[in-house]
């Protein structure tokens, strides 16, 4: 147990630099690089969707891409040679299953009468972070790895059926229904949920008249870990955090309970294979539940164009070095609003400053796919829809709650989207200088379970 907690304590500084991250990996847009692969996968196409038009199977081929951080720039260079129109896609189409998480953190602390503390971690970077259980692998080599739990195999069969492995910084590759997909460990204190809580309801208590939501997202570690890796202490469960935040709310928060939604869905693709984000789909099955709770309009995933592109190779690879990963690229699918040539994109610096008109979907090719809408998170996003029922939505948050906004442009006439760990104002008053009528907190487990969860207490002043 010694030598997984040392290891997971590795995987906590990882995270720290995925929390510093814009919506994925960090690196230069000038790094990103495509790479051709034998029989690798990768074109976009185009769902023009209607409504009662059944879906038709699709396939896609083309090219694979490891994603850094891709921007609308960096994106647009190589994506247009690989747009097709093809036959709709609806919401009764299902997905293969994929996955991967986010942001990571502490030792798990049962509740009790006792303060518990959380030592801060240094920040880092994914080359300075310590590797004691594995050496980089090239495409191509087999990266050397630690053991797996008793009860799982350390090394793929020849059919390729069984593999678990901890690669680089702590990240278990896993092969499941056909796929392989990276998975990052998932921690946090309960003193912690208590205090993300204690938050949030001072914004409730500060913005009488204001409705206030709380969301918090699981990821992907809580669906798809291999028992033996949960009898081993590589994740805790984060159902048990996220109903402690639950439970801490006060009467003036409505909580918006997402974990049951996905957990329904967690055989279709929401969740990424490769990269430690949610899919978007994921995200559209949160917003419906959001949206319900609000009382607002909110359309069938029929009504949204889809573009889907695959060659979709993100930061579980980055981080991990598992050539599975490389070689098992996934496929991402965008929705476009159906309202997004109706809506106003103004993107401000993180003091509210400085704004230039933008597209909500930086990239409508998919092409910088979980980075394809809102494109980064150091700026604060204004959307003014074609929506006239008076709400307005401020949403604070950080990547994991990026996935929500497009599919609430028809629900809200003005939404204005803050990232958590960038916004340089009194929150409380720049809800009230917007006129916000009702304010989101969408963060993942990480978040609020976890030292990230302190940006919230900053941000209130």
């Amino acid at each position: 147990m010694e030598k997984y907690t040392k290891s997971y304590k590795i995987a906590a500084i990882l995270l720290s630099v995925l929390l510093f991250s814009s919506c994925s990996d960090i690196s230069d847009p000038k790094n990103v690089k495509a790479y051709k692969l034998e029989a690798a996968a990768a074109t976009s196409v185009v769902h023009k969707t209607e409504p009662d038009e059944q879906p038709e199977d699709d396939t896609q081929e083309a090219e694979i891409i490891i994603q850094t951080d891709f921007t609308t720039t960096a994106g647009e260079a190589y994506s247009e040679a690989f747009i097709t129109t093809v036959k709709p896609e609806t919401s009764e189409t299902t997905f293969p299953i994929q996955t991967t998480p986010e942001e990571i953190l502490t030792a798990d602390v049962q509740p009790t009468g006792e303060v518990t503390t959380t030592t801060a971690l240094p920040e880092t970077t994914a080359a300075a972070a310590p590797v004691e259980t594995t050496e980089a692998a090239a495409p191509g080599t087999t990266a050397q790895t630690t053991a797996a739990p008793a009860g799982t195999t350390a090394a793929a069969q020849a059919d390729g059926k069984t593999y678990n492995v901890i690669g680089q910084n702590s990240i278990l590759v896993t092969y499941y229904n056909g796929h392989y997909m990276g998975i990052m460990p998932c921690f946090g204190t309960y003193t912690l949920c208590e205090t993300w809580a204690k938050n949030v309801d001072r914004f409730a208590k500060e913005l009488p008249g204001v409705a206030v939501y709380n969301m918090v997202v699981p990821t992907s570690s809580e669906f798809y870990t291999p028992q033996a890796y949960w009898d081993s202490g590589f994740t805790t469960k984060q159902k048990n955090k996220i109903d402690h935040v639950r439970q801490n709310l006060s009467a003036a928060v409505k909580d918006i309970n997402v974990y049951d939604t996905l957990e329904q869905h967690k055989d279709e693709c929401i969740f990424a294979r490769t990269d430690h984000h949610w899919m978007p789909l994921g995200a559209y099955y949160a917003a419906e539940v959001f949206a319900n709770e609000a009382g607002v309009d909110f359309p069938p995933l029929r009504k949204y164009d889809s573009v889907v592109r695959g060659g979709y190779v993100g930061s579980m690879y980055t981080y991990s070095k598992d050539v599975h990963l490389y070689n098992d690229a996934e496929t991402f699918t965008l929705y476009i609003s159906p309202n997004a040539d109706e809506i106003q994109t103004t993107y401000y610096n993180t003091a509210f400053a400085n704004g230039y008109k933008g597209d909500l979907f930086v990239s409508r090719n998919a092409a910088s796919f979980y980075c394809s809408f809102l494109g980064t998170d150091m700026t604060i996003a204004k959307i003014e829809t074609n929506v006239k029922n008076g709400r307005t939505l401020v949403i604070f948050k950080e990547s994991y709650g990026n996935g929500l906004v497009p599919f609430l442009t028809s629900s809200f006439e003005n939404i204005y989207v803050c990232d958590i760990r960038y916004f340089d104002l009194n929150a409380v008053q720049f809800c009230k200088d917007v006129g916000a009528t009702d304010l989101l907190f969408a963060v993942c487990t990480y978040t609020a379970a976890g030292g990230n969860g302190n940006y919230l207490k900053q941000i209130l002043g």
